[in-house]
């Protein structure tokens, strides 16, 4: 009798001391490819866009009162298509090694911020907005429409 109560205590102990609660990130959003992009002009910052793999958030700074911001916040779910082109876009131009420090800012123009982080890794690179070369074009096209 004593050993049987003993045992149902003990599994009962391993039980609560086995489980533990999990946090709100799952292992692949904690892991996985985020990138944070921030469009500034000789202004100040105009968009913050947010991706990884399970969400995708855009967010637009306040504005002044007496300017009417007609763009507004959206958060959806990151659809596989935009991830897969979001990864190729930094597997092809090696954004996670790159050193690209543009200012097309500093001559009104617009700059787009780009930090990539994949688990320990992390990087930041600024791509002109309006560049003149074509270089970069297809990733200023992909985030023109996020």
């Amino acid at each position: 009798m004593k050993r049987t109560i003993y045992l149902v205590v003990l599994s009962i102990t391993l039980l609560f001391v086995a489980c533990k609660k999990s946090d709100d990130k799952s292992d692949s959003e904690a892991k996985g490819l985020q990138v944070e992009i921030k469009g500034i002009s000789g202004w100040g910052e105009f968009v913050n866009i947010r991706v990884d793999q399970n969400k995708t958030e855009v967010k637009y700074p306040a504005k002044p009162a007496d300017i009417t911001q007609t763009l507004k916040d959206k958060s959806y779910k990151t659809s596989e298509d935009t991830f897969r082109k979001l990864s190729s876009y930094v597997e092809t131009y090696d954004l996670m090694n790159a050193k690209i420090d543009e200012c097309a800012r500093c001559v009104d123009g617009a700059d787009y911020v780009i930090t990539i982080s994949s688990g320990d890794k992390k990087n930041t690179v600024t791509i002109a907005g309006q560049r003149t070369d074509g270089k970069y074009a297809d990733v200023l096209d992909f985030i023109s429409k996020l």
